[in-house]
């Protein structure tokens, strides 16, 4: 179960994270910086009735420019121990491709627990136009298709679009996503935006790409589509800079967290 929640979607986030607005240009494009960056995550809290007392790893981002699209790789590695002295080692690989246009996406995604692949996710999607429906194909763990409803983004697109929202000075942003983090890869997500958040003193030295732009402290909540349940499968709240760099973030499981801090980061160069 431990290994099913934290397949988080964002880093969309990923959060979860950055790529390219819906609308793509190399206007927009030289908006976002392609970049690696580098998170040490650690347990943030635990309820006094939970499971786990203990969490460490690391987290691997990694946003780049593929001349006709956006790659987005990424590697995290969680250590978890429970009360009752048992550790348990979980993980997970995506790579991502998404064309320019939001129309285009390709995905592979590994799931680990204790050094064993415990599921895969391969595919490709397309969309019919912009704000259309379209058609995803699974060749892993089955052949199956999916269908798309209007109005679908996909992961680059999405974090994009919740940039221009945040620089609109919107406080909500709800929208449907596609991954293929799991069997059917769709996800209901709002986003709740706070104020803007100036740069902390130092980080700017330390990382020049947080000195780029204001940041915007953003809650994003999940939902299972399968279930139509009102309460998120699990919550995300994140200091996201305009140029698509996530400075920190927290993964909410409701009995407890793990926060991430970023350790390393540094721009990529465009390849074309």
């Amino acid at each position: 179960m431990i290994a099913r929640l934290l397949i988080t979607r964002l880093w969309c986030l990923a959060v979860m994270f950055v790529c390219l607005v819906v609308v793509a240009s190399p206007a927009a494009a030289a908006d976002v910086a392609p970049h690696r960056a580098v998170y040490d995550l650690s347990l943030d809290r635990t309820s006094a009735h939970g499971d786990v007392v203990d969490v460490s790893g690391t987290m691997l981002f990694e946003w780049a420019d593929a001349c006709d699209g956006w790659s987005v790789t990424q590697r995290t590695a969680l250590s978890f121990t429970y009360q009752t002295g048992d550790t348990v080692d979980v993980g997970w690989n995506v790579v991502t491709w998404e064309s320019k246009d939001g129309l285009r996406y390709r995905f592979f995604i590994r799931n680990m627990e204790n050094g064993e692949v415990k599921d895969e996710h391969r595919g490709e999607a397309h969309l019919d136009g912009r704000g259309k429906g379209g058609v995803a194909e699974y060749t892993l763990p089955e052949k199956k298709t999916v269908t798309l409803p209007a109005g679908v983004l996909f992961p680059t697109a999405h974090t994009i679009e919740l940039i221009k929202h945040v620089d609109a000075g919107d406080r909500f942003f709800w929208a449907t996503v596609f991954d293929g983090f799991d069997n059917d890869g769709l996800s209901d997500i709002g986003a709740a935006i706070a104020t803007r958040l100036k740069t902390d003193a130092g980080a700017g030295t330390r990382f020049p790409l947080l000195a780029a732009g204001p940041s915007s402290r953003v809650s994003l909540a999940f939902y299972d589509r399968s279930t139509q349940s009102a309460e998120p499968e699990h919550e995300q709240v994140l200091r996201l800079h305009e140029n698509g760099v996530v400075e920190d973030i927290t993964l909410d499981f409701g009995d407890f967290s793990v926060v991430g801090k970023l350790k390393e980061l540094k721009p990529l160069p465009p390849p074309c």
